[in-house]
Parts: C-alpha cells; structure tokens; sequence
C-alpha cells in the first residue's frame, strides 16, 4: 500500500487504509460476538441437561417409590388368594359337615 504523503491521491489512500482498519475492527468486533453467542448458547445447554438430568433422577427416584407399592400390593394380593383359598376350604369342610349332620338326623 502506498504511502498517502508520496501518493498522487492521498485521500484515495487515506480512505482506503481507513477502510482496512475498520474492516479489521469490524471482522474482530463481528467473531467476538458470534464467539460471545457460541459461549451462551454452550452454557444454555449446559443448564439445560443440568435440568433434564435432575428431572430424570426425580422421575427415576418416583419410579422406584411406585415400584415398592406395587410390590407391596402384589405380596398383599397373593396373600389374600391364599386366605381365599383357606377359607373355601373352611367353608367347605363346614358345609360338608353340616350336610352330614343333616342327612343323619333325617
């Protein structure tokens, strides 16, 4: 580039030195704001999974808490099939009794 003191049109070389270097600053100006969104945008993404990742150990934590009550509610069930069960039996043994009964006094 030519020096604007030497140069036949110095305002031509002023102009486009001065061009040069606010095109620089402006280049500079322009990736330091894209690396600016880039570092939010990382870090939005960061809170993001930080948030997802508590909300599936809270649905992990739900899940489990609702597992021991059906584990619970299942032992209680086939505990209640099994005093069925004893009490058919009972009635059973109670009703063939009685007819018994019944049938000797007849």
């Amino acid at each position: 580039m030519s020096n604007m003191f030497t140069s036949k049109n110095p305002a031509g070389v002023a102009v486009a030195q001065t061009s040069a270097i606010f095109g620089v600053l402006a280049m500079g100006a322009v990736n330091a704001h894209m690396s600016g969104l880039a570092a939010a945008r990382a870090a939005r993404e960061s809170t993001n999974s930080h948030v997802l990742r508590h909300q599936l150990g809270q649905a992990i934590n739900y899940a489990e808490s609702i597992m021991q009550v059906a584990e619970g509610q299942a032992a209680e069930i086939e505990r209640l099939k099994a005093e069925n069960a004893r009490l058919r039996t009972a009635a059973r043994t109670s009703y063939e009794s009685a007819r018994r009964l019944a049938q000797r006094a007849a």
